[in-house]
């Protein structure tokens, strides 16, 4: 059986993007902040955004529904979803970050490690670990300006030892399962390394750098490869095509929303970072959702 995510497990494709992780390292020490934060922009809109932007394909193969008769009731539902979830950040944000955060540790660790892990024991704990040591890495080593984003979205000022703990206790819950599952040490190994690599970019990069190489090179990347594989049954250049063109619409719609809000809408300039995070926040929630059930599909394993 060939799982969704075999093709970023073989050691020339990890080897690869761990090579341009340790790159990036060395471009955060050289390169000014700002120069940092229009690379990790452009590559959360372009490849970020576009990750997501399919979601309505997957919904529709997975329910077996004809796209032409659902696509629309599908998308309106989607769409208010996402509203929603900017919704709440405005009326009660403290719960909108937490289920963010939360969402997002399980939706990243399911990514990275789905079809990876051995079947005999839970992924929950594991997928949600993985998930929060990225998470608590970043608020932890970049704690100044992850607090104060904090702060201004939730009101909520949040200590040190607090996220400190937190990624010491999601690491061992991590490191716990490597050892019971007793199997790929070798890989589990280059996994460990990366996560060593990854704190030290989060340490030297900017806020913004430092998460959207991860977004993006260890997310959003082998998270559309997984899509191609399973709404195509190949990752092919033709296939990728025909994504690109489906995803236009919503990419576009998405981009259009969020530039057309920075326009009309008065934000201050040490706030910029809080609303785009908020945004990344607000169309996540679906995204997390279809690609969970995406995963759970039985055409996931299929050849």
């Amino acid at each position: 059986m060939k799982t969704l995510t075999d093709s970023f497990t073989v050691p020339k494709h990890f080897l690869a993007f761990f090579g341009i992780s340790l790159f990036s390292i060395i471009f955060s020490l050289f390169t000014p902040i700002w120069v940092q934060n229009l690379v990790a922009i452009f590559g959360i809109l372009s490849f970020g955004i576009l990750h997501g932007a399919n979601d309505l394909k997957i919904i529709a193969k997975k329910t077996r529904q004809k796209e032409g008769t659902t696509g629309f009731k599908f998308f309106v539902l989607y769409i208010g979803v996402v509203l929603l979830g900017i919704v709440l950040f405005f009326f009660i944000p403290k719960i909108a970050l937490l289920s963010f955060v939360l969402v997002s540790c399980y939706h990243f660790g399911e990514q990275h490690w789905s079809g990876r892990t051995p079947v005999r024991l839970n992924p929950f704990v594991f997928y949600f670990s993985y998930g929060a040591i990225i998470f608590f890495s970043i608020f932890t080593f970049q704690y100044e300006q992850s607090a104060q984003i904090i702060y201004q979205i939730t009101g909520v000022a949040l200590a040190f030892s607090f996220f400190w703990i937190g990624l010491v206790v999601s690491f061992l819950a991590f490191l716990l399962y490597l050892i019971f599952s007793k199997r790929n040490l070798v890989h589990y190994l280059l996994e460990l390394l990366l996560l060593v690599v990854l704190v030290f970019l989060f340490t030297n990069a900017s806020l913004l750098f430092g998460f959207g190489l991860y977004f993006v090179l260890w997310h959003s990347i082998p998270s559309l490869n997984s899509q191609l594989k399973y709404i195509y049954k190949a990752s092919t250049r033709n296939s990728l095509i025909q994504y690109l063109k489906a995803a236009a619409a919503y990419w576009i719609l998405a981009l259009a929303g969020m530039l057309l809000f920075y326009y009309f809408v008065s934000v201050p300039e040490n706030q910029y970072l809080s609303i785009f995070f908020s945004f990344l926040a607000a169309i996540t929630f679906p995204h997390a959702v279809v690609m969970g059930l995406m995963f759970h599909s039985k055409d996931s394993n299929e050849e």
